[in-house]
């Protein structure tokens, strides 16, 4: 019974050795994909339509966290109003370091309080998707304007043209040996919420636009 039980229990081990090399292991065509979104992200315009963007620094913690590929965390202007916005593009090559940032988790942890959230259709060139929009809220003792309020608009890319509306999509999605490694994108557009919401419509749609190479990068087959 002894031997037995060692054969079982060497059984499992290897089993469950095997999967977790099946989900770690980054497959060398996979490697090359995470090299393509690299390049496409080099080339990514500072000046898009009227915006023109600054990078913004990301704070240490987050890329702890994420271990980025690509991060591009950018302040855009608009020459003509005066209006501001930001854009965040991030692609992990580990797709489950992305669980750890995104609105419902990263903006709460930093004092901000979820007002509402509701998914929108949008399309930026040829492409169709849903993305969930986020209002959020913050007191700020203080200051002049006690609560400050945002709108951050989000959504999520995977390989084999997936655009996923919340991270709840994402996680169904990468269920599977090499859902992992094979990675994942997500984009945050965020404003001030008392611009309105045609202006925020209509910068989403441009901004957007002016990192599409990245996104269809992030979202051709891995595996090609």
């Amino acid at each position: 019974m002894t031997n037995v039980y060692r054969i079982i229990v060497a059984a499992v081990l290897a089993g469950i050795a095997v999967h977790r090399y099946a989900i770690v292991h980054t497959p060398p065509e996979v490697k090359l994909y995470h090299a393509r979104v690299r390049v496409a992200a080099e080339d990514v315009p500072k000046r898009v339509g009227g915006w023109v963007g600054d990078d913004v620094r990301v704070p240490v913690q987050a890329l702890t966290l994420l271990r980025p590929n690509v991060m591009i965390s950018r302040r855009y202007v608009n020459l003509e109003n005066g209006t501001t916005a930001g854009l965040l593009l991030v692609h992990c090559a580990d797709a489950h370091a992305m669980a750890g940032h995104f609105p419902l988790r990263c903006y709460p942890s930093k004092g901000w309080d979820v007002k509402s959230s509701q998914r929108r259709q949008w399309k930026v060139g040829d492409r169709e998707f849903t993305a969930t929009e986020y209002h959020f809220s913050k007191d700020d003792v203080g200051s002049a304007e006690s609560q400050r309020q945002i709108v951050v608009i989000n959504f999520l890319l995977r390989p084999g043209g997936k655009l996923l509306a919340d991270m709840n999509e994402m996680n169904k999605d990468i269920i599977g040996a090499g859902g992992q490694s094979s990675g994942a994108g997500q984009v945050q557009v965020y404003f001030d919420a008392r611009i309105p919401q045609e202006q925020r419509d209509e910068a989403f749609v441009t901004l957007v636009g002016g990192v599409k190479p990245v996104m269809d990068a992030i979202l051709a087959n891995a595996v090609q």
